[in-house]
């Protein structure tokens, strides 16, 4: 399959489907500078099954090339089919792939690209090199919070199923992270990026708090007992978000 045809393939699904008021919607809810198309994940899905098993089929090397020059691309749904298309081939991604991913993480800014790419395609890095926890220990004191959220979340598919995963890791991650002083020396009062009242700080703090709560929900219907003497012990520390959002599957 060549990218290029495969893209002006693509292109032009888009056009078709453009759909200008879900487009301005969703530009103003992911706070994006890209341009969109408003293509629902429907949409999306019909168009991925035609070509799947291409995609699917490339090697390594090349899946990698249509990667970055996807990436590359203005649109949300062009980069968007970056990251489908590396999780296709999540299996034959190594630790030598880090700087990829990491130079993909940094560039997302946003939660819609970053929960597609750390989730589903850290766990396959980390159980194929534990060196790869290094990764998240580095992470967690980056000055961009979309840094250290993906820290946060790069392990949530091994406390989901309970299998894999450093949870002592995980718990020092988090505990790092309720000391947020940090979070107004890096973002003080700045605006936010699309002028919304609150600014960066703001998000930085809810988007923590909330990645925190969030794996020790998930971990918590497997190995409740981690979780409950996780928040026993941090009750008074952490916030209240990632207390109850942590807690919310667990019997009173």
């Amino acid at each position: 399959m060549d990218k290029k045809t495969f893209h002006q393939k693509y292109l032009k699904y888009l056009k078709h489907e453009f759909n200008p008021e879900r487009a301005k919607k969703e530009k103003q809810y992911l706070y994006s500078s890209l341009k969109h198309y408003g293509l629902s994940v429907q949409k999306r899905d019909t168009f991925f099954k035609s070509v799947k098993n291409d995609l699917k089929a490339l090697s390594k090397k090349e899946a990698l090339d249509f990667v970055k020059y996807f990436w590359a691309q203005p649109s949300h749904e062009e980069k968007s089919v970056a990251l489908s298309i590396l999780n296709l081939n999540v299996n034959k991604l190594t630790l030598a792939d880090m700087p990829l991913i990491e130079k993909l993480m940094r560039e997302s800014k946003g939660w819609a690209f970053l929960d597609s790419l750390i989730i589903p395609i850290m766990p396959t890095i980390l159980n194929g090199d534990s060196k790869g926890y290094d990764y998240l220990r580095k992470w967690i004191a980056d000055n961009d919070f979309w840094v250290r959220r993906s820290a946060l979340l790069a392990q949530l598919l091994f406390f989901r199923q309970n299998k894999g995963g450093n949870k002592d890791l995980f718990f020092e991650l988090a505990r790092s992270q309720f000391d947020e002083s940090w979070i107004t020396k890096v973002y003080g009062d700045q605006a936010d990026i699309m002028g919304i009242k609150g600014g960066e700080a703001k998000r930085a703090r809810f988007f923590i708090r909330k990645a925190i709560g969030w794996v020790l929900r998930d971990m918590s219907v497997k190995d409740p007992k981690a979780v409950i003497k996780f928040l026993s012990e941090n009750k008074k520390k952490m916030s209240g978000l990632s207390y109850r959002e942590g807690g919310r599957k667990l019997s009173r």
